[in-house]
């Protein structure tokens, strides 16, 4: 087992049933609504970020963003997965069915930056890209989550929408009918997301504890240790955090969270 989650590049697939157009000085428009500088070269769909510089060995480069069309890939549904676990959007195997085109928008050069900064950066982005470009829907690579656009354009001081997903299962011949939900997203940006298996709880309190821990992770950094101790659904209840390896794909580093008696 790894000691910490690798950082992976963010991306976001914009969906729609009409073909958009992508034209590359509009596009750097929108960005400037949202940051104070933008370089690119006209015919190119890659960004430029300069307040946003990122070190290497080698100098400093700025963060980039880059954007790429592309039609919906033909054969088995890359999305399926992603629609099983939509219980926040009920219309989204609607929406999505109607779609055949894509705009791909990925952060690039930033996997050293600071998750915060990085989040920041790829939202503040995507939110210039949807605004001008008004997708169907949106679906977040990383997180395997499908997102109605307004929805996401609404999402306030939740700076993680999007990014990160919480996933239920019902556990096949289980004489207790117990449950597993484990979160999906932190582990793109370095961090440890959660899972937990339980009989006799609330699942959708459940949901909110697990948001609630991702948060705080995300605000304070990785600092729950191995052995730690968590508050549950109430004051009185105490959960123990175990560092192991995902149950669910994908592979990744997972605090899992044993509900103890």
């Amino acid at each position: 087992m790894e000691d910490s989650n690798i950082p992976e590049l963010l991306s976001a697939r914009l969906l729609f049933t009409v073909k958009p157009s992508l034209d590359a000085t509009s596009l750097a428009a929108a960005l400037r609504q949202e940051f104070k500088q933008v370089d690119n070269s006209e015919d190119s769909l890659l960004y430029f970020f300069p307040d946003y510089p990122v070190t290497f060995k080698e100098g400093e480069l700025p963060a980039q963003v880059m954007v790429a069309a592309a039609e919906r890939p033909s054969g088995a549904d890359y999305l399926a997965a992603a629609l099983q676990q939509s219980w926040h959007w009920s219309e989204a195997a609607t929406v999505v069915a109607m779609c055949d085109h894509e705009v791909i928008v990925t952060d690039f050069m930033t996997r050293t930056l600071a998750y915060t900064v990085r989040v920041e950066l790829f939202q503040k982005a995507l939110d210039a890209f949807v605004q001008l470009l008004n997708p169907q829907a949106i679906y977040f690579t990383t997180s395997d989550k499908v997102v109605e656009p307004v929805a996401y354009l609404e999402r306030g001081r939740a700076v993680l929408d999007g990014l990160l997903k919480v996933r239920f299962f019902n556990i096949a011949d289980s004489a207790t009918q117990e449950m597993f939900l484990d979160t999906l997203g932190l582990h793109a940006l370095g961090l440890p997301d959660f899972q937990i298996r339980f009989a006799d709880l609330d699942p959708n309190q459940v949901v909110g504890a697990l948001m609630s821990y991702s948060y705080y992770v995300f605000e304070k950094g990785p600092i729950i240790e191995d052995g730690n101790t968590i508050q549950g659904i109430t004051p009185a209840d105490k959960w123990i955090c175990h560092y192991t390896d995902s149950l669910i794909g994908p592979e990744r580093l997972v605090i899992q969270l044993e509900t103890a008696p």
